[in-house]
């Protein structure tokens, strides 16, 4: 049989627990949607803070062709292509090479430098290599037919101020990757002389490792990793370089940050502005990157993907779970000791009250029966009282 006592512990230290269970999933679930949104605002600002970066290394190629562009000496040269002046375009030939030399080596962001007549063919072209500093002006034996070339094509169908950007790929030279690999992103803009008469096209190769290195050094020092994709979504940078360059363009191996993460590639290349996802183990980030951002042509770079882990955006919630399950630990020790108190000051009166019937039922009735309890209890026990003393006169007479 059940005694009173025991279930008034338990209905004490039920309600005593069940307030503190509740508190505490309501404060764990709170905190936990705390640091997810934290992380994510900071896993944003490390991405804005990135794309600055990378976008600010590529800030002054556009600026950079059009004053190649737009140069005296350039334009006179497209005259003298348009004569076939041979004179002249030795002479203003190795002025636009002087030219060319001076921004190779000051910018420090560019491997080529490349001017090829309308005909496909190099007419002047200047080589930088960042590594160990050396420039040279190419010798006209060893300049190259780009007739072919989608590069050549592209800005060869542009109109007088527009420029083309191409994709983010592996330098090619020709038709075989450049080695060691040369990451490469061109901007090219048509020249024009005489009216609207094409005579060449100028294209500036950019050595992509300006801004893939920045990549790389922010993947070095912070839990969140990056990786930037370009619009088909192969990785053009990746903390595991496996799966780097892989389109048929370049290295082909497949791997992509759609075979990565199906459900969220097309979103994400179909994107414009700065958006946020999670997936089961990762806070993901991602947004546009521009390879001209302050122009009013924008051309998309590619998109750039932060990736922080849940256990580290989460890791402050280890020690909250520590504090919480501490916390209901030590509210059913206190709950158990305050039940056992309460229920023991209840239940003491009663068991005075029947240890005295069970004497009243045997016939001892001088014990008196005192019991203060304040409360029905007393009353209850003030009433035995008196069924004594009646019980007593009774076996007097």
């Amino acid at each position: 049989m059940r005694s009173i006592k025991g279930r008034i512990e338990r209905a004490l230290l039920t309600a005593a627990l069940i307030p503190v269970l509740l508190v505490s999933v309501f404060a764990y679930l709170t905190t936990q949607d705390a640091l997810t949104q934290s992380g994510i605002q900071n896993t944003q600002t490390q991405a804005r803070l990135l794309s600055s970066g990378i976008e600010n290394t590529l800030k002054y190629v556009p600026g950079d062709l059009f004053y190649l562009r737009d140069a005296n000496s350039m334009f006179e040269y497209g005259r003298a292509l348009v004569i076939n002046d041979e004179n002249t375009k030795e002479t203003l030939g190795r002025y636009i090479a002087r030219d060319f030399l001076s921004i190779i080596k000051n910018r420090h962001i560019y491997n080529q430098i490349r001017l090829i007549g309308a005909d496909g063919k190099e007419l002047i072209r200047v080589e930088h290599n960042e590594q160990n500093g050396s420039s040279r002006v190419v010798p006209l034996e060893l300049l190259h037919d780009k007739a072919t070339s989608p590069h050549f094509q592209a800005a060869k169908s542009l109109t007088f101020g527009e420029y083309y950007v191409s994709p983010t790929d592996l330098n090619r030279e020709e038709g075989k990757l450049a080695q060691p690999h040369q990451p490469t992103i061109r901007f090219a803009t048509p020249i024009f002389a005489v009216g609207e008469r094409l005579v060449a096209v100028l294209i500036m190769n950019v050595d992509a490792n300006a801004f893939i290195d920045l990549i790389k050094q922010s993947n070095q020092h912070d839990a969140t990793q990056f990786s930037l994709i370009n619009k088909e979504g192969f990785y053009i940078s990746h903390s595991d370089q496996s799966k780097e360059w892989g389109s048929v363009h370049d290295l082909s191996h497949g791997h992509s940050f759609s075979e990565d993460y199906p459900e969220l590639a097309y979103s994400i290349t179909q994107g414009t502005s700065l958006s946020s996802t999670e997936s089961e183990q990762s806070l993901i980030t991602s947004l546009p990157v521009y390879a001209d951002a302050d122009t009013e042509q924008q051309h998309i770079l590619g998109y750039l993907i932060a990736e922080t882990p849940k256990k580290v955006a989460l890791k402050l919630l280890n020690t909250f779970t520590i504090g919480f399950v501490a916390f209901i630990l030590f509210a059913a020790v206190i709950g158990f000791v305050f039940a056992r108190l309460l229920s023991t000051s209840m239940t003491a009166p009663l068991r005075q009250l029947t240890l005295a019937a069970d004497k009243l039922s045997k016939g001892e009735v001088d014990t008196p029966i005192e019991i203060k309890s304040r409360d029905e209890i007393q009353f209850l026990a003030e009433a035995f009282e008196r069924l004594r003393e009646s019980v007593k006169l009774l076996m007097r007479m």
